[in-house]
């Protein structure tokens, strides 16, 4: 990519936020770095650091990232606050807050705090940084709020194991703390348990579950399986649904609920769904304990979870989530850190911000929005060369300082 010269507005207009955080040589390694996981092809430190026009040694961000003096609590209460000012703004007064967990991937076997465990993504063992954690959905945007790293047991403290369980529930705790609008949780299977359940009920908080089909359900006075359940309802007893998921596409489901009592949980209402007609295919189930709600309304809810799984997809591969190489876990920490204030910046600034005057095709997607930043680098990098020519440089003098001068965007002759 060409040389970058200024940084995208996106970034430049949020750096007065961070103003208190960081002295002047970490503010300048502070924009640059987020402007890189942004628009950057190679997303490590290397990479990053010497896409800008000149720059100084990569151990200069390296340095930045694993030993500088700056506090990181403080970088993420400003991009909570962030979120939080958005929510005052446009009249947002609730959203669904989503528990969910994922694992970036490594490649060198000396990364502190990673390990080998089971990637059910891709049914397969994996050697990474499994990370759980919450992100915020609303009828008009999404953003990652915190998120905690797993741990085997055998690597942490006697008595400081917790696990995905017990992070999720400290997630939770943690959005509630600091004042975000929620009023339902909700998860895939893995955080449909007692434990989560019966935490939200002392929070008074909603929440919509999928559910393992194995789960046992009373009817007719003795537990039988949710599978064994749906094997009894007839076609009739399902009607179409049409809900709308946060890109704007509709779904269409057949689905069917009723109010049962599941055992270890009490009353909930079970929600039945095939993606085609009834019963070709495996049935879905949701459970949630606002009994009151309508399938429309429980479906609409869940489809809510959706963007956890897209965050994931675009923090790993259009802001390299996954793609820190340092070995330290506290440069990786700050990595992440950083990855979800890059995401929480395109969700909010580019709909609210500088970069809203740019979006006039409808992008929507956190690579469409990357694209726009770069196009601004492009426009400044296209001023800095009209610049250079009015005074008086050749071509070969701009081309020196623009191309020649960086190693990494070097021609191979």
């Amino acid at each position: 990519m060409l040389p970058i010269v200024k940084l995208p507005s996106v970034v430049e207009n949020a750096l007065p936020r961070f103003a208190h955080i960081f002295n002047k040589a970490q503010m300048r390694h502070f924009g640059e770095y987020l402007t890189g996981l942004i628009v950057s092809e190679n997303k490590t430190v290397t990479g990053i650091n010497s896409n800008f026009m000149g720059h100084t040694d990569q151990s200069s961000k390296n340095h930045f990232l694993t030993e500088a003096e700056w506090d990181d609590s403080a970088v993420t209460q400003t991009r909570l606050d962030l979120v939080l000012e958005h929510c005052k703004k446009q009249g947002i007064l609730d959203g669904v807050l989503v528990i969910d967990d994922t694992l970036g991937e490594k490649k060198g076997l000396s990364i502190e705090g990673a390990d080998w465990f089971w990637d059910h993504s891709e049914n397969r063992y994996a050697f990474g940084h499994p990370l759980v954690t919450s992100e915020y959905v609303t009828a008009s945007f999404h953003a990652p709020l915190h998120y905690r790293l797993y741990e085997k047991e055998e690597k942490v403290p006697v008595g400081a194991f917790k696990s995905k369980i017990d992070l999720a529930i400290d997630l939770i705790h943690d959005a509630d703390k600091e004042g975000i609008p929620f009023s339902c949780v909700a998860g895939d299977c893995w955080y449909f348990c007692d434990k989560i359940i019966n935490e939200l009920k002392q929070m008074q908080k909603g929440w919509i579950f999928a559910s393992k089909s194995n789960r046992k359900i009373m009817v007719n006075n003795r537990y039988i399986q949710l599978s064994e359940y749906a094997k009894t309802l007839k076609k009739e007893d399902f009607r179409q649904v049409t809900v709308t998921k946060s890109s704007g596409k509709e779904l269409t489901v057949w689905a069917f609920a009723k109010t049962v009592f599941m055992h270890k949980v009490g009353r909930i209402k079970v929600v039945i769904s095939y993606l085609e007609k009834p019963f070709k295919g495996d049935p879905f189930f949701l459970v949630t304990n606002r009994k009151e709600w309508t399938i429309e309304r429980i479906l609409s809810v869940y489809v809510k979870r959706w963007p956890i799984e897209t965050f994931y997809q675009d923090a790993k591969q259009k802001l390299g989530l996954a793609d820190c190489e340092l070995r330290l876990l506290k440069g990786i920490r700050r990595h992440w850190d950083l990855v979800f204030l890059a995401y929480t910046l395109l969700s909010i600034e580019s709909s609210t911000g500088p970069l809203k005057n740019w979006l006039k095709s409808n992008v929507v997607t956190i690579g469409g929005k990357s694209r726009i930043a770069y196009s601004e680098i492009l426009k400044s990098f296209l001023f800095w060369v009209h610049g250079s020519f009015s005074q008086e440089k050749t071509v070969d003098q701009v081309f020196e300082m623009a191309i020649i001068k960086n190693p990494q965007l070097r021609f191979q002759f």
